[in-house]
């Protein structure tokens, strides 16, 4: 199977909270994984590639949210639990609240890093 990333992955356990295409309500999801150009959420949701999230991201040790608008880019599932990895592109985000994600996923590096 070829690599078609152009970054690396991060795992990681945020709390998300997210908005889905038209519905206003917001869903609670768990951020499996994050890049600087993406994520991977574990959504309870059958969700076609390219719909619109909102995406609402709690980081550790930071008290303000990270906001980004994203689309679906692909998803597996249902997994054993009925739910699905739902592999998101971030479309827009702010440039200081994408500085404090990568300043969050550099940390986490940090921490790999020195555990080995």
């Amino acid at each position: 199977m070829t690599e078609r990333r152009r970054f690396l992955r991060f795992e990681t356990a945020l709390n998300a909270l997210c908005n889905i295409g038209t519905d206003k309500s917001k869903a609670s999801y768990k951020v499996k994984n994050l890049s600087k150009e993406g994520a991977l959420l574990i959504t309870d949701k059958k969700l076609r590639e390219g719909t619109e999230i909102d995406l609402t991201m709690d980081v550790p040790g930071d008290n303000v949210p990270i906001f980004a608008s994203c689309e679906v880019a692909w998803q597996k599932g249902p997994l054993g639990s009925s739910s699905y990895e739902t592999g998101v592109r971030f479309k827009k985000i702010d440039n200081p609240d994408k500085g404090r994600l990568l300043e969050y996923i550099y940390t986490q590096w940090l921490k790999l890093l020195d555990k080995k």
